[in-house]
């Protein structure tokens, strides 16, 4: 009796010392594949965690252990697999919800993103990683959307663009970014109406984010509305006070409405800002030249020049105000220079309307109204909304001497902006006033 005793004694302490030494087996291989995994030799860590879960494959931590390593390795639908098991193991291991929320946002499945985090959030409520994970997937999958329409817009497929824009509003309706975005896409595609709507949408949402206004701005600039610029654009800077753009801008919009007075700080407080900007030094040149203040506007278009000597029109420009002067030698010569660097241009791009109508404005300079008219003409055709190759049209017309045409061609760009304009008013009434004398003479 006391041998059956024994053995049986014996028997019950070697079933112990097999499952101690079982468990111990788990913990080293374990242990064994995280070292490996944190010296990046992730196949070797594969190898030890699958021998840790031959011997036990209840352990959640060695399955996350298996997922991780094999992520290492981009085996990603390995590792989904091995998170899916420790979370059926384990509802509340939340560093598997997170590494399986993670492959599928970096494979962009930002539903199955949010699906698995929905269950994490249920399963472990109020937690707050998980809410914090689930708004980051949300402002991810939101950027996705905003660039992918971005995509589609610049490859011409509007319809998918505006569709991919509505998709992360349902996503998140104040997100303030989508708004601009769509209104930028609206704006681009000259729906004015819609893009206005949708950035006072975004202003409404956050009536700091100055990038709605200044975009607004530029609608209103483009339609010549340049009150109304002005006041978006001063918006926009009381929020970003040092932005050169919109310092510019604004100085642009009251020279086009010949408030120079008013420009001219602008300007000013953009070049300091930028003062190796020369677009921002031809704006303000021009500002100089339309005032009156010449020997300043010459002082600033040479700035130009001496940096840029191929800047468009700024040759055209000089050449105006050596005109002006009286300075008939210096004003043809600045007019060659035009045309040497517009033929320039125009041979690797020769249908530009810009490049056309300074061209055509540089031979009206020098006294080649045939070669003048002939390119303005074809400006015309691939722009017949140009304003400003209707003006170079009635100064052609004019020095011809045919002033009906002349002045239906002031008029003609008087019409394309709803903003009066004197100097052009004040070209109206000159030639209407030669063509009284020369009537008066015959």
């Amino acid at each position: 009796m006391r041998k059956i005793l024994g053995l049986f004694i014996a028997l019950a302490l070697l079933i112990v010392f097999i499952l101690i030494g079982k468990n111990k087996l788990v913990v080293f291989y374990y242990n064994r594949g995280e070292d490996y995994y944190e010296k990046n030799f992730y196949k070797e860590a594969v190898d030890y965690f699958n021998k840790s879960l031959k011997i036990d494959p209840s352990v959640a931590r060695v399955h996350y252990g298996l997922g991780n390593a094999y992520l290492g390795e981009k085996l990603f639908d390995q590792a989904i697999e091995e998170y899916k098991k420790v979370i059926k193991l384990d509802s509340s291991f939340i560093l598997a919800y997170q590494a399986l929320a993670g492959i599928y946002a970096r494979r962009r499945l930002y539903q199955e993103a949010m699906d698995i985090l929905k269950e994490a959030q249920g399963t472990l409520e109020g937690n707050q990683e998980v809410a914090d994970l689930i708004g980051q997937i949300s402002s991810e999958r939101i950027y996705f959307l905003l660039n992918t329409s971005v995509d589609a817009f610049s490859g011409g497929d509007k319809i998918k663009a505006y569709e991919l824009l509505n998709k992360a509003l349902a996503l998140n309706p104040n997100f303030t970014l989508t708004y601009y975005m769509l209104g930028y896409l609206y704006y681009i595609g000259h729906e004015d109406d819609q893009a206005i709507g949708t950035l006072r949408e975004a202003m409404r949402i956050d009536n700091k984010f100055f990038l709605a206004y200044k975009l607004l701005g530029d609608i209103y600039f483009e339609k010549g509305i340049f009150d109304k610029a002005i006041n978006e654009y001063k918006k926009a800077l009381s929020i970003n006070k040092n932005d050169f753009v919109i310092l510019n801008d604004l100085g642009l919009a009251f020279m086009n409405l010949e408030n120079y007075d008013e420009a001219i700080p602008f300007l000013k407080e953009a070049l300091s800002l930028r003062p190796e900007n020369e677009n921002i030094r031809y704006s303000l040149a021009s500002v100089y030249r339309d005032s009156g203040r010449l020997s300043e506007a010459v002082s600033e278009y040479m700035n130009v020049i001496n940096t840029y000597p191929d800047y468009p029109n700024a040759y055209n420009d000089l050449g105006d105000i050596y005109k002006k002067q009286g300075r008939k030698a210096e004003a043809l010569k600045e007019y060659r220079k035009e045309i040497y660097f517009c033929q320039i241009k125009l041979s690797n791009n020769p249908k530009d309307p810009f490049l056309l109508a300074a061209i055509s404005h540089a031979y009206n300079g020098i006294g080649d109204y045939t070669k003048a008219k002939k390119l303005i003409d074809k400006a015309l055709k691939i722009n017949p909304n140009f304003r400003q190759a209707y003006l170079t049209l009635a100064s052609i017309y004019r020095n011809l001497g045919n002033f009906t045409d002349a002045l239906a061609a002031l008029e003609k760009a008087k019409s394309l902006y709803p903003q009066r304009y004197s100097f052009i008013e004040k070209d109206i009434k000159d030639i209407k006033a030669l063509r009284s004398f020369i009537k008066g003479k015959i």
